[in-house]
């Protein structure tokens, strides 16, 4: 018989988050009614605050290690992106009334 110990539940509680998160955003992209998508909306986001509640109790607990966010994003945006690298912005005008069609 194999025993869970704390951090073995926890994890798994973690990672059945994880799953049921990704199928209730798939759920609110396929969603034709809005009652409906709203439900499931609601359900993901008391999902999302479960997993971070859950992450949050594992790494206290030393349980669940991260890397720090600074250089470890810089790290791999070096890693990945040429240096002269510069994203574009685009900004969203709105529709164009002198375009046809409107």
């Amino acid at each position: 018989m194999v025993r869970m110990d704390d951090r073995d539940i926890v994890t798994d509680c973690l990672n059945g988050t994880k799953f049921s998160s990704t199928n209730y955003h798939q759920a609110i992209l396929e969603a034709a009614n809005d009652n409906i998508r709203n439900t499931f909306f609601r359900m993901h986001n008391d999902h999302m605050m479960m997993h971070k509640t859950l992450f949050d109790l594992m790494h206290q607990r030393g349980w669940y290690q991260v890397e720090p966010a600074a250089t470890g994003a810089q790290a791999q945006m070096q890693q990945q992106t040429p240096h002269h690298y510069q994203p574009e912005i685009q900004h969203f005008q709105g529709p164009n009334p002198n375009q046809p069609g409107f």
